[in-house]
């Protein structure tokens, strides 16, 4: 999350969340703070000559798409959000932290030896 946004979660979903902005950062060179803050807004033209080239079809296709936007040049604005955990959630963070985990690992491999 950006420093300015309000956020409230459990530790372990705050560290797991660093670790995988630190990780898409350093091996991605990315410039932005979260990959996979829910909210997000897209111009139609840009969105749509992106997402062909989308490989995941998961949880990782949103962080895959800032990623490809940030090298085609498009700009990509962060605002501030205030987000608070809601409680029951379908996410398993040891299963996800090694599958977010490889998936940034994928697709810095598939930069790295093009």
């Amino acid at each position: 999350m950006m420093p300015e946004s309000d956020v409230e979660r459990p530790f372990n979903r705050s560290i797991a969340s660093k670790g995988f902005n630190l990780l898409t950062r350093t091996l991605l060179h990315s410039r932005l703070h979260d990959h996979q803050c829910g909210f997000k807004s897209f111009r139609r033209e840009p969105l749509f000559e992106l997402v062909d080239d989308i490989e995941d079809k998961h949880w990782f296709w949103d962080t895959e798409l800032l990623i490809l936007a940030q090298e085609r040049g498009y700009r990509v604005k962060e605002f501030p959000v205030a987000w608070k955990h809601g409680g029951a959630t379908k996410v398993n963070i040891v299963r996800d932290i090694f599958g977010m985990g490889r998936q940034i690992l994928r697709m810095w491999w598939r930069r790295a030896h093009r």
